[in-house]
């Protein structure tokens, strides 16, 4: 038993070591160092991945495992503003805290949602605006 994990352990070592020191993009190292601690701790993907974590929405990327400060998201000692922080069904964007709207700002609750979010958007389209809103 302890001589297969050492195995696996080394084989996970080797792996995460080989993928980071190459020429890999960011989403590939992350998920080298997440193997080696058992988890994706910190990774940027182009669809939301997870539905229970908090998230931050920017320039169609969904980022996992930064911070949410003062209006900016820190992510890998980058610091990001002008995109949307998702957390326990709230929108944070510049600071302020809004009611997330599920299909708007890259939100979606569930798979199932993501994978119809063209529905979402048909319906925006349809809603009819406002038009005597700059009439006086």
């Amino acid at each position: 038993m302890l001589k297969k994990n050492l195995k696996l352990i080394g084989a996970i070592g080797i792996l995460s070591s080989t993928l980071v020191f190459n020429a890999c993009t960011p989403q590939e190292q992350s998920f080298a160092t997440g193997v080696g601690v058992g988890a994706v701790a910190a990774s940027a993907y182009s669809y939301p991945r997870y539905y229970d974590q908090p998230y931050y929405y920017y320039n169609n990327q969904y980022y996992y495992g930064g911070q949410y400060r003062n209006g900016y998201y820190i992510y890998r000692g980058q610091r990001f503003s002008n995109g949307h922080y998702y957390r326990s069904g709230n929108r944070y964007y510049n600071g302020t805290r809004y009611t997330a709207k599920v299909g708007t700002h890259g939100y979606y609750q569930n798979q199932k949602q993501y994978n119809n979010r063209n529905t979402y958007k048909k319906q925006r389209d349809r809603q009819p605006r406002n038009r005597d809103s700059h009439r006086r």
